[in-house]
């Protein structure tokens, strides 16, 4: 909360109101709604018919999957179902309206055609069955998909962290990268540079992917921990980093990985967004269960929004600015035993929209 001094007079008194209204610019909560069959991860917007695409794996152990589809105001749509083999991080090609998910489990990319409510295609690397696969960030004007192979430590041979590079057009596993950095999780794309930003979130550094050579062309250090996820800003060349660990924003300059600004956010910070047309870094705080807006400008938090149980990842609407957040729920442990009933948790499974 901002404290003014003591303003003495009418216009003083009109000053500090308009000062006082100046957060009301950061976003606020609108609505949540459930979403079946649960079990969210990620979610992607997609521009053609303004809808949102979400990642929903279901209970465990009930062949569920789906991507569930929402309207902008987060009416249901058609989902599309992917029965027992659910993903998890998503990548989506507006222009082929392709959406890519990562099925964890299986080690496969799905590629599922939109527009037909169908997966067309399932691609995987035939050396390594049991690829971690995490992220998918797309470049449409190449139409390849570029995805995060989680490994081990840097310079751990028996567990490469690699980039999986994709053919669009064919659905087929192009090539591979390896990177050095260690723990490999988020990407980021720079489609005019034709780099790929990716974090190590056990070496605590981004590593600068030159996509035409496949070469680590540099590794920078983050100076947080456990940095997961990270965001692009074509036109301002920073990346925008969040770190479990540390539970902060860390800004960086994407020219030398110079860091510009670090900003507290909340416990786990998981996953970052960023709007272009407002300015606005959104960083969905795991832990915490809030959404932190920061202002581009100045790195000023302008809210913490509590959105529910476990923000797990967001999408921004470029034209309204309206964002999305998925929320995960409180499940069983993974040693439960059989026929413990799940909790109920009103909070999880959900999407918030936050309104400008």
């Amino acid at each position: 909360m901002t404290i003014f001094r003591t303003l003495i007079g009418a216009g003083a008194a009109v000053a500090a109101l308009a000062l006082a209204a100046a957060p009301s610019q950061a976003q606020t909560v609108e609505k949540s709604v459930k979403v079946a069959p649960g079990g969210l991860y990620e979610i992607v917007f997609n521009p053609a018919d303004s809808t949102l695409l979400v990642a929903a794996v279901g209970p465990r152990g009930e062949n569920s999957a789906a991507v569930a589809r929402l309207n902008a105001d987060l009416t249901p749509g058609v989902p599309i179902t992917l029965g027992e083999n659910g993903v998890y991080g998503l990548g989506f090609n507006n222009r082929t309206q392709t959406l890519y998910g990562t099925a964890t489990r299986t080690g496969a990319l799905v590629a599922i055609d939109v527009r037909g409510g169908r997966v067309a295609a399932q691609i995987t690397d035939g050396d390594n069955d049991s690829a971690h696969v995490r992220e998918v960030v797309v470049d449409e004007a190449r139409n390849k998909a570029y995805v995060t192979i989680v490994g081990g430590d840097a310079g751990d041979s028996s567990r490469p962290n690699q980039v999986w590079v994709v053919d669009g057009a064919t659905n087929a596993l192009e090539r591979k990268i390896d990177a050095t950095v260690g723990g490999l999780t988020g990407a980021a794309l720079d489609a005019t540079g034709n780099r790929l930003f990716v974090t190590g979130m056990s070496s605590g550094d981004v590593g600068v992917i030159d996509l035409a050579t496949g070469q680590t062309a540099a590794r920078w250090p983050t100076q947080s921990d456990r940095p997961t996820n990270v965001a692009y800003d074509a036109r301002g060349g920073r990346l925008f980093v969040a770190s479990q660990g540390s539970g902060d924003l860390t800004v960086m300059n994407a020219a030398d990985g110079s860091v510009i600004k670090k900003v507290p956010t909340g416990e786990g910070a998981l996953s970052v967004a960023y709007d272009a047309g407002k300015d606005r870094i959104y960083v969905a705080n795991r832990q915490a269960g809030t959404v932190t807006v920061v202002n581009g400008a100045d790195y000023a938090v302008l809210a913490n929004l509590q959105t529910g149980t476990y923000p797990q990842t967001i999408a921004v609407d470029p034209q309204s600015h309206a964002v999305y957040v998925t929320n995960k729920a409180r499940g069983l442990p993974r040693n439960a035993p059989a026929g413990t009933p799940v909790p109920v948790d009103p909070a999880g499974d959900t999407v918030t929209l936050i309104r400008p």
